[in-house]
């Protein structure tokens, strides 16, 4: 029988409480005017980025919509998107008419590949592609300075998708304003959770304001409740999700201490583990551990699979998380005819990192490293054991 697992994230505590009960009784829930947990949720977190301005929504699918519809595109433009990603990147982009063309990945980081996004742009000799979107994976930032040249080489707006990346830095930035914005997201099994709730920020004021009048159903930030300046819709945060995320993000360095010392166990339990492969790190990022990826060595699948160990370290009680198992442009999602998306292409597109990716990567999920330095310990070990078990 396959054990049930305890819910290990989110882990409830009394200053989150404290500021649920203190928003409930204030009778003020939903954001109207200035003021407000939202606001001063929105503000700290941009500041915290090194970025200007946040506009903080209900989920992160679509505060990544917000971030498209505020750039200059039209129906039918193209989008680039790293095709090992969770499927909003992308649908962000698709149900407001944009067309995804999915670039790979790097295999020893898991982020996108920039020799193959610059093949991409150089490809597209009629300028149909007006946006790439870099994913952090994992909180393992993008190589951003490269991703932003080939852009702008090609006269392409730069979105970061930081979904998993609260915290993470690139070149002793924080992540999300590099390109022109970022997209965190506070769904539930994030660093930083509400349950739902996402955040865009950006340093550019003109973004700024579109992303808050498109989030506030069109209205412009000095105009009358019932008067609409562009077509928007209501993507407001409430209080309540401010007021669990306001303590998160005052001890977000505390958290990614803890994490990054644990981490460092793992990746020192694991560096001859002959079965498995460490994904890098490189020396100038600093990651937030969202998740800690490991692959299978090619050699040693078939006795190992995702699917086993998964089994196997949760039958000890223990989370590892199986991961993507296809790249996006196998999902049946994007050949549907209604949305009018290039189907012949997505039927020849073939990225091999993002197929290996998909094969053979399994995540260590961050909550596991939120505990102490002796269940770390334990963790890892029992996962040494659970493959040497199934090589035999």
């Amino acid at each position: 029988m396959v054990k049930i697992l305890r819910r290990k994230w989110p882990k409830p505590n009394d200053v989150e409480e404290s500021f649920l009960v203190a928003t409930y009784r204030s009778g003020r829930w939903g954001r109207f005017d200035g003021g407000g947990m939202v606001e001063k949720f929105e503000k700290d977190f941009a500041e915290y980025h090194q970025a200007k301005y946040g506009v903080a929504v209900f989920n992160a699918t679509i505060g990544l919509m917000l971030a498209y519809m505020s750039l200059d595109l039209r129906f039918g433009d193209y989008f680039v998107v790293p095709s090992y990603t969770f499927i909003a990147t992308a649908t962000a982009g698709v149900v407001i008419g944009l067309k995804p063309v999915f670039v790979d990945i790097d295999f020893d980081t898991l982020t996108i590949d920039t020799n193959n996004l610059a093949e991409i742009l150089e490809r597209d000799k009629e300028n149909k592609i007006k946006l790439v979107v870099p994913v952090h994976f994992a909180g393992n930032p993008s190589e951003m300075d490269l991703v932003i040249k080939i852009s702008r080489d090609h006269n392409a707006y730069v979105v970061e998708d930081a979904a998993q990346a609260q915290g993470s830095e690139y070149r002793g930035r924080k992540v999300g304003a590099i390109g022109d914005m970022g997209v965190f997201s506070f769904q539930s099994s994030k660093l930083m959770t509400a349950g739902e709730g996402g955040i865009i920020v950006t340093n550019n004021e003109d973004y700024y304001e579109k992303l808050w009048s498109i989030h506030h159903a069109g209205r412009s930030m000095d105009g009358r409740w019932y008067e609409h300046v562009r077509i928007g819709l209501n993507a407001r945060m409430l209080e309540f999700q401010a007021a669990i995320l306001l303590p998160q993000l005052w001890s977000l360095d505390q958290t990614l201490l803890k994490i990054r010392r644990n981490a460092s166990i793992i990746y020192e339990e694991l560096s001859n583990e002959e079965s498995l492969y460490i994904h890098k790190i490189p020396r100038h990022v600093k990651t937030n551990h969202y998740f800690i990826p490991i692959s299978i060595e090619e050699k040693f699948y078939g006795k190992l699979t995702k699917e086993k160990i998964v089994e196997k370290m949760r039958e000890k009680g223990f989370s590892i998380v199986e991961g993507y198992k296809m790249p996006l442009y196998k999902h049946q999602a994007f050949y549907e005819e209604r949305w009018g998306l290039p189907i012949d292409e997505y039927k020849n597109t073939y990225n091999p990192n993002a197929e290996k990716a998909c094969r053979l990567t399994m995540w260590i999920p961050h909550y596991e490293l939120l505990e102490d330095e002796e269940y770390v310990i334990k963790y890892v070990r029992t996962l040494k054991e659970v493959v040497k078990d199934l090589l035999r």
